[in-house]
């Protein structure tokens, strides 16, 4: 059994009003068993023996490890400070919020046990289990979520994540996150150690999907705060309350190793010994250990992709990652709208999937993704805003006359600029591509490439030090929104430094004004924000992300996701 009695939670078919993708509407509970509904297998091979209850370290652990390979370094294991997917997997594996995910994606109980919502929505209840412990035996109660969150929201957290206590619609959210009001006013508080009470300004119905996210998870106050500024750095200053906890951990290293957690209480249907995460940037290194037995998942890109394409082992599956680039609009020349629209149309992004990449990836002209929200009448986000912009669609000629045009609007003849981009081999193989091609189809354009990690790439680009940046974005959730409010002036995804009050304007009112009120309207006022992106050339979209990767039969079980946690290994086992 698959830990069999968790309750499949709804989600309500509007954000604060607004629709989403694949979701009843409604406010009912389901019972559902996430182990026995259908999940994507994976591969595992053997290795030295393990030991027993899973209290060793993972690595050299034996064949009940499950080795998955993964191409970025852990940003960070703070659940407040995380804000990429490798992260966002590895703590999916051994923390658990309200909620986690079935096998189908949808919200599902996790330590929580049941919720109470208020007639008029603005007043969720939530009991957690009894049962429900961290790895060091200590309950986890209500106070551990008051902590947790009201750590995400105070500014002095720095979260990333922080606008998600808003978009949650938490009551005083705004007040709050930005310092006039102190953060326990937040609307949520402990009502008795296993009675969380959530106040919220105006209904959200997308909340159930929001409690999978790894900012919303719960924090040991007294553990965080008896670590101080070493936290959430070692094993020993990382406490667990899910499936697995953490053995081997330290900042920026290539390997995080996870073993089972006994104390969890779905401990008894875990069946794997341990998982070890093993960061590699080069695929072709990544393929041989896996041929040598020493991955038992990993992800291919560009000729490999081709060599293994017939392989039983081989398969692909989009993963919801958009791939885009942001121009710095404060640098000289990518102020002027014509040298952006220039630089959009002047790459060859089938290419970019077919002849680079290999792996499945798709060329986008839009930024929101098909298949990700549908409206009230069942009409997908793509089929209401079209298929693409004439901005962002490939057209060398096109691109050439923008060009000049905004060379004579400079009064210049040249410009160069830096392309940024991460050090793994796609992004780099990606970059130099971009590189030929802009100075290939635009006279006078010099690019130079500037490879980081993606941890100091983020940093330099959230800092606006950058000109061009390769840059992704996931779903957080199943709504256009997750990815139009990125765009908002101040906010930390924004780049590109876009600021628009009349994209503000629209966006915020469509979160908890009088937009959030009117489905349809909401909708079509999401649709025109796309168009006003792609009119100012804010982004150049490039492909929708899609993972190639080899696993071994041995391991079934794996549940992947499009949107938000990206992958969730409770369920798997091993032959």
């Amino acid at each position: 059994m698959k830990i069999r009695k968790w309750m499949a939670l709804a989600l309500a078919s509007a954000m604060c009003g607004g629709l989403l993708a694949g979701c009843s509407s409604g406010s009912s509970e389901t019972e559902t068993s996430a182990g026995e509904a259908q999940t994507e297998a994976a591969g595992a091979e053997s290795e030295a023996a393990g030991e027993a209850q899973g209290e060793a370290s993972a690595e050299g652990s034996g064949d009940n490890v499950l080795r998955y390979h993964v191409t970025t370094l852990v940003d960070s294991m703070d659940p407040a400070l995380s804000n990429d997917y490798t992260s966002c997997g590895v703590l999916s594996q051994c923390m658990m919020g309200l909620n986690t995910k079935d096998a189908s994606g949808a919200p599902a109980y996790g330590v929580a046990e049941s919720k109470e919502v208020s007639e008029d929505g603005l007043t969720l209840t939530w009991k957690i289990r009894e049962d429900a412990v961290w790895a060091n035996g200590d309950p986890v109660t209500a106070h551990d979520f008051v902590y947790a969150w009201r750590r995400v929201a105070d500014p002095a957290t720095a979260s990333d994540y922080q606008f998600f206590i808003q978009t949650a619609c938490i009551a005083n959210a705004e007040a709050v996150m930005s310092g006039e009001a102190p953060v326990e006013e937040l609307g949520v508080v402990a009502e008795d150690d296993k009675t969380l009470v959530v106040t919220l300004s105006s209904p959200c119905a997308i909340f159930d999907y929001l409690m999978t996210s790894t900012c919303f998870l719960p924090l040991n106050q007294s553990f965080v705060e008896s670590c101080g500024e070493e936290f959430a750095t070692s094993p020993e200053t990382i406490l667990c309350n899910g499936p697995f906890k953490v053995s081997g951990y330290e900042p920026s290293t290539m390997t995080v190793d996870l073993v089972k957690n006994d104390a969890f209480f779905g401990a008894d249907d875990v069946t794997l010994d341990g998982v070890q995460f093993q960061i590699i940037l080069d695929s072709q290194t990544a393929a041989l250990s896996f041929e040598n037995g020493d991955l038992d998942v990993v992800t291919l890109n560009g000729n490999l992709v081709e060599q293994y394409r017939d392989d039983p082992r081989y398969s692909t599956r989009s993963d919801g990652y958009n791939w885009y680039l942001c121009p710095n609009l404060n640098k000289e020349g990518l102020n002027n709208l014509n040298i952006r629209m220039a630089l959009a149309k002047s790459y060859d992004k089938e290419a970019i999937t077919t002849r680079v990449l290999k792996d499945g990836s798709s060329p986008m002209d839009f930024f929101v993704p098909v298949g990700l929200a549908t409206n009230a009448h069942g009409e997908d986000f793509r089929d209401a805003a079209g298929d693409g912009y004439e901005s962002w669609t490939y057209d060398v000629a096109a691109a050439q006359e923008l060009w000049q045009a905004g060379l004579d609007e400079l009064g210049v003849d040249s410009l160069s600029y830096t392309l940024m981009c991460e050090d793994t081999d796609s992004c780099q193989a990606v970059a130099q591509f971009l590189q030929s091609e802009w100075q290939t189809n635009l006279p006078g354009l010099t690019i130079e490439l500037q490879v980081l990690p993606k941890k100091a790439r983020l940093e330099y680009m959230q800092n606006g030090e950058y000109d061009l940046g390769l840059t992704r974005w996931g779903p957080d959730y199943a709504d256009p929104m997750t990815d139009l409010d990125m765009w908002v002036t101040g906010s930390s995804t924004n780049y590109s430094q876009y600021s628009n009050p009349e994209y503000d304007e629209i966006i915020d009112s469509a979160k908890y004004g009088d937009l959030a009120l009117d489905q349809d309207a909401r909708w079509e006022a999401l649709v025109n924000c796309e168009k006003m992106l792609a009119d100012e050339c804010v982004l150049f979209p490039i492909y929708g992300q899609s993972a190639a990767v080899m696993t071994n039969p041995q391991v079934q079980g794996i549940q992947y996701y499009s949107v938000g946690m990206p992958y969730l290994f409770l369920n798997v086992t091993k032959n």
